[in-house]
């Protein structure tokens, strides 16, 4: 059982996204996986009650009174939880991430991102975990152009790499992401023959799975 939390206090960079496509991936490695939509727009919300999402998915709503409990109940329901935050700063984040094993930063590749990706991380290890020690975390870049990076991606690789922010994977701009919500399903369900790249899309998704169970791992081994 591991806990998930999807923390950015940007709207727009990809958080649900990334929940939905990581859902996806748990999903088709056989686990049960809730994700808990904290977000008043309740994007992940609407995305599960149209009723695309396979037996091995739940989706279910939160808000700052309730999150704990949430999270508490989805814990003894399913193998995999996943949180997706507000994108302001609230105090759903801060109980998201002590109630975490992993913290994931989505960060689309721009300046402002990896701003608040730093600040982001700084609420991380500031949070008291109910674990007692620091959460692991990594920035997981979204809406990665193709092709080869640019000279700014580079620069901003850089300025992560300068503040210690370790990097968990990349999505990059494709077509798959999005039908996600049009078809409201996840990516292993999409129509290959009508929506481009959801094979690669598919890959992006698995290997950011597998990254952050190893990351779980090594700190649970570390702690022991």
């Amino acid at each position: 059982m591991a806990v998930i939390a999807l923390a950015s206090p940007k709207g727009g960079c990809g958080k649900s996204t990334t929940a939905i496509a990581l859902a996806g991936a748990y999903a088709e490695q056989g686990y049960t996986v809730r994700i808990i939509d904290a977000d008043p727009r309740q994007r992940v919300m609407r995305w599960g009650e149209a009723g695309q999402t396979g037996p091995q998915i739940a989706v279910v709503s939160a808000k700052a009174e309730t999150i704990v409990a949430t999270i508490r109940a989805a814990e003894s329901e399913a193998q995999i939880v996943i949180i997706d935050v507000e994108g302001s700063a609230n105090m759903v984040v801060p109980f998201a991430i002590a109630h975490a094993n992993f913290v994931i930063i989505p960060a689309n590749p721009s300046a402002a991102d990896v701003e608040d990706a730093i600040a982001t991380v700084r609420v991380v290890l500031d949070t008291p975990s109910k674990h007692g020690r620091s959460v692991p975390y990594g920035l997981l870049w979204t809406r990665v152009s193709t092709g080869f990076q640019s000279r700014e991606f580079a620069a901003l690789a850089g300025q992560l790499a300068e503040a210690g922010v370790p990097v968990i994977g990349q999505f990059v701009e494709r077509t798959a992401y999005k039908s996600l919500f049009s078809y409201c399903t996840t990516l292993d369900q999409l129509p290959r023959d009508e929506v481009p790249g959801t094979d690669k899309a598919r890959a992006e998704g698995a290997a950011l799975a597998n990254a952050v169970a190893d990351a779980i791992l090594a700190d649970q081994e570390k702690a022991a």
